[in-house]
């Protein structure tokens, strides 16, 4: 089921969750769990623990696409809540892994992602993503979409871990 707001609709008609009143007032397109991640991605994506919860998440690529055709742009931002906890964002970009210049391509979406964030509309998202970093967690993730031919201890290992990432992987832990 989707819970969609329509651009002007108020922010809190029918949102139950803080992810989702964050995404309306960014006037993101809230869909419930996981269910914005492609179908070929969404069991890819998991949380470590029974007691973590999706809540809701967005299509950010989606979102932009008409708007930003050229951007290089991230995929998708998910709600997550700790059974009787806060809940928070994290974001994934499922992208090949295939070469080591897929790090500067994905490094490039990070960086749109993260100006997004700064804006006044996504701070809510903003707020939520950094519950996610306060409680000791990656905040972002690259899920490979395929093989993986980079290597720890790698400059493209360190590029990413210096904006807080780590290498991708075929498989998104989150907690």
């Amino acid at each position: 089921m989707s819970r969609a707001r329509p651009r002007g609709q108020p922010a809190t008609a029918g949102i139950f969750s803080a992810f989702e009143q964050a995404a309306g007032a960014a006037a993101l397109q809230c869909k419930r769990g996981k269910q914005a991640v492609a179908n070929r991605c969404q069991d890819q994506v998991q949380a470590k623990s029974a007691s973590m919860q999706f809540t809701a998440s967005v299509d950010m690529d989606a979102a932009f696409a008409q708007a930003e055709p050229n951007a290089h742009r991230w995929d998708y931002g998910l709600g997550l809540r700790l059974r009787g906890g806060a809940e928070f964002a994290v974001w994934v970009e499922p992208h090949p892994a295939a070469s080591t210049r897929e790090v500067k391509v994905v490094l490039v979406k990070l960086d749109w992602l993260q100006a997004k964030l700064r804006q006044p509309e996504f701070s809510a998202l903003q707020d939520l993503t950094e519950v996610c970093a306060h409680q000791g967690w990656p905040r972002f993730h690259w899920l490979a979409t395929g093989r993986v031919t980079l290597h720890p201890g790698s400059r493209e290992a360190r590029m990413l871990a210096q904006r807080g990432m780590k290498l991708p992987t075929s498989r998104v832990v989150i907690g």
